[in-house]
């Protein structure tokens, strides 16, 4: 009867034990990427840069877009198209963009003073 008590509470030790590794906080790891959605308040076609206004965060990104680089109009004219194209982007439009996450955020000051992150849209 001794025997069966003593395994007993060592099998309920493991489970409680086995119990708290699943409920340990994990460490936080940093994704490749990240999504912005904003506003699209200037457009550069010569240099394929977008500069977007996080909805969230009021923070400025200017965005390089190379080509074949996807990404989604949220709201605007061209919203319908499934895979709109750097071409189909107009001011004022909303935009989600998927953009690589650097080792260190790359600032940039326009020339009325106001600083922007600058990113580049993941294809």
């Amino acid at each position: 009867m001794k025997n069966i008590l003593k395994s007993g509470s060592i099998i309920v030790a493991v489970m409680l034990l086995g119990t708290l590794g699943f409920a340990a906080p994990k460490s936080q790891h940093i994704s490749k990427s990240f999504t912005v959605a904003g506003k699209v308040l200037e457009i550069n076609e010569k240099d394929r840069t977008l500069l977007v206004t996080d909805r969230q965060t009021e923070q400025l990104y200017l965005i390089k877009v190379p080509e074949g680089a996807t990404f989604k109009i949220t709201f605007g004219k061209n919203m319908l198209m499934s895979q709109p194209r750097f071409d189909n982007v107009t001011t004022g439009e909303r935009v989600e963009i998927r953009c690589k996450r650097s080792v260190q955020d790359h600032l940039a000051r326009l020339k009325d003073g106001r600083q922007v992150t600058v990113l580049t849209a993941a294809q």
